[in-house]
């Protein structure tokens, strides 16, 4: 499963959505059942469903796919990155992309469970709001950044597209991460088609959002460093910290789906 960072802020941010948005239909829940009828609940919820049945069914799939991603050689990631060297969906709307994310569910990600990657977008720019976060580059990452998944669309192997990318075999130290072979997933897929089209910090930022800044920490050099602390860390707190099974939120659309537009005015190869 994800490695978790100290700087993620993830257990603050969940305390947040559990406190804030769900806590009062909790709050409602406990005064109409009790908190003695829990284990009465739970039978009712194992007659319909079995014991723990959808969530323990999730957790073993996810399992399995992390163990074919972490199984990842050197030679596959190479010869995954030349099959992904030609567009899939050929000449389109970067917009048109975001919203197949509707479409997307992460199938390890046990956070989100069945949540969409297009309501998790949505929640990453409302938790970011909220905060008064300007940057407008952030809000470019926080649509862009899953767009990789886009290939479970395309029949990819889920354990080529999700889960984390963790260095493969040793590099030397300061290297930079540029140079360094990480396992092959989604970033590394959106990477390849935003980077002449971004600023270097927003496709340095897409290419490494899922990274574990703690492995990657000793193959950084002095530009991923800079970047790492004023655009990753940043976009780590939201991008981790508020996704929620629970957390609906209401975001403008019509106003972030110009801000993509402008910054990709034109169709690009994906």
């Amino acid at each position: 499963m994800p490695d978790s960072d100290d700087s993620s802020g993830v257990a603050p941010r969940r305390r947040f959505l559990a406190s804030g948005v769900i806590g009062a239909g909790t709050l409602v829940t406990g005064v109409a059942l009790g908190a003695g009828n829990s284990g009465r609940i739970e039978r009712v919820g194992e007659r319909f469903l079995g014991p723990r049945g959808p969530d323990k069914e999730f957790k073993t799939t996810a399992r399995a796919i992390w163990a074919r991603h972490n199984a990842q050689t050197r030679e596959e990631i190479a010869r995954l990155k030349r099959r992904y060297e030609d567009a899939v969906f050929g000449r389109v709307r970067v917009w048109d992309m975001v919203e197949k994310l509707a479409l997307c569910v992460d199938p390890t990600d046990t956070t989100l469970y069945c949540t969409s990657q297009f309501i998790h977008v949505q929640q990453v720019v409302a938790a970011m709001e909220r905060d008064g976060i300007q940057d407008r580059d952030l809000y470019i990452a926080a649509f862009t950044h899953d767009l990789g998944k886009v290939m479970l669309l395309a029949n990819e192997a889920p354990e080529h597209v999700v889960c984390q990318p963790a260095p493969v075999g040793a590099d030397r130290e300061g290297i930079g991460l540029d140079n360094v072979v990480f396992q092959f997933c989604h970033p590394e897929i959106i990477y390849t088609r935003l980077k002449d089209h971004v600023p270097d910090h927003l496709a340095w930022l897409v290419r490494y959002h899922a990274t574990s800044i703690k492995r990657a920490g000793p193959y950084m050099d002095d530009r991923d460093r800079a970047y790492a602390e004023r655009y990753l860390k940043p976009f780590r707190r939201y991008d981790n910290g508020f996704k929620s099974t629970t957390f609906l939120p209401r975001v403008d659309l019509a106003k972030y789906r110009a801000l993509i537009e402008e910054t990709f005015p034109s169709p690009i190869l994906i």
